[in-house]
């Protein structure tokens, strides 16, 4: 390949990777929710998540 060729490639990251900044990101949101957790609490972005990944619970049938 011609030196001017190589000029002018562009460096892309790998799909799925997140640079450094993003990881931190992710971790401090992820260290905020576990906090809720620990107390109990849900954050607000992370309701349905449970019902969207497990479906919506069975009606309990009541039994004469």
């Amino acid at each position: 390949m011609a030196d001017e060729e190589e000029d002018d490639l562009v460096t892309v990251p790998i799909p799925g990777e997140e640079d450094e900044a993003e990881r931190k990101r992710i971790r401090r949101s992820n260290d905020r929710d576990q906090e809720l957790e620990r107390r109990g609490e849900q954050a607000p972005h992370n309701r349905g998540y449970d019902e969207a990944a497990d479906g919506k619970p069975a009606p309990e049938i009541e039994r004469p």
